[in-house]
C-alpha cells in the first residue's frame, strides 16, 4: 500500500485525544476567564478547530521519522552500488540489512518493499519508484537523491561516486538540521512555560483567592475585559509558534 505522506486520517485515538482536549481546555478556559459552564461548554467546541493543526503537526512528525529512516538506509544504498549492484539490488539487500534495526511495520522497510515489489512485478523503472517515493513523502532530501541518480543515470555519469557524495552530503545535512532542532527545543520548551504562565497565575489567584477575580465575572464589562484577555494571550502565543517555527 503506497502511502501519500502530506496526508494525516484522524483514527478513532486522534479523535479521543482531540475531544478530550477540546472538553479540558474549554472547560479550563471558562473557568478561569468566565467563571461559567455554559462558557465553558461552548468554548470547548473550538477545540474542533485545531483539528487542521493536529493533521499538520502528525504530518511533519512521520515526516520527521521517515527522514532520519532514510538517511540510513542512503547508506547501505551507497555502500551496495561501491561494490557493483545495481539500485534495485541496492534497495532489496537495504531490506535485509535493516531488518535487525527496522521492524515490518516502520514506514523505511514497507517502502523499500513497495519499491522492489514494483520493479519486479510490474517492471516499473529504478528512476520511477525513487521519483514516486521523493514525490509522496514530500522530502527535499529524497527527492535531491531522486534527481542526482535520474541525472546520472541519463548521463552516463560516475554513479558510484555521485550516488556516495549525494547519500554523504544529504546524509550530513540531516544531522545538521537534527542538531538544530535539538537546540531549538530548550527555547520551544521555555515557550511554552511563556504561554501557560498567564493561565497558571489565573488559576492560583482562583484557588487562593477567588474575591480577586470576582469583578471579572460578575459584570459584562468584566467579561469584556476577560475576552480582550484571552485574545492577546491568544495572538501571543501564536507569535511565539511562528518564530519557533525552523524552515530549512
Amino acid at each position: 500500500m503506497f502511502v501519500d505522506y502530506g496526508k494525516w486520517d484522524l483514527s478513532f485515538k486522534d479523535i479521543l485525544i482531540l475531544t478530550f482536549c477540546s472538553l479540558l481546555g474549554g472547560l479550563a478556559v471558562g473557568w478561569l476567564f468566565y467563571d461559567s459552564l455554559r462558557i465553558a461548554s461552548v468554548l470547548s467546541l473550538t477545540g474542533f478547530f485545531m483539528v487542521p493543526y493536529y493533521k499538520k503537526r502528525q504530518i511533519e512528525q512521520r515526516r520527521q521519522i521517515l527522514l532520519l529512516q532514510f538517511r540510513d538506509v542512503l547508506y547501505s544504498i551507497a555502500s551496495s552500488v561501491s561494490v557493483g549492484r545495481s539500485m534495485g539490488q541496492a534497495l532489496e539487500e537495504s531490506i535485509t540489512f535493516w531488518n535487525g534495526t527496522y521492524s515490518e511495520e516502520d514506514m523505511i522497510i514497507k517502502e523499500l518493499g513497495n519499491m522492489v515489489r514494483c520493479m519486479k512485478e510490474s517492471n516499473t523503472s529504478d528512476v520511477d519508484v525513487l521519483k514516486d517515493f521523493a514525490q509522496r513523502s514530500g522530502l527535499a532530501d529524497v527527492s535531491d537523491f531522486a534527481g542526482v541518480y535520474e541525472s546520472c543515470k541519463g548521463s552516463g555519469a560516475n554513479l558510484v561516486q555521485a550516488v556516495n557524495r549525494a547519500a554523504m552530503v544529504i546524509g550530513d545535512r540531516i544531522a545538521l538540521e537534527r542538531e538544530l532542532k535539538t537546540l531549538m527545543a530548550q527555547k520551544k520548551f521555555e515557550s511554552r512555560i511563556v504561554m501557560g504562565s498567564p493561565f497558571a497565575v489565573l488559576m492560583f489567584l482562583k484557588i487562593l483567592s477567588p474575591e480577586y477575580l470576582l469583578p471579572l465575572s460578575a459584570s459584562f464589562q468584566g467579561k469584556m475585559i476577560s475576552t480582550a484577555a484571552l485574545i492577546l494571550i491568544g495572538l501571543a502565543c501564536l507569535m511565539m509558534e511562528r518564530v519557533n517555527r525552523f524552515e530549512f
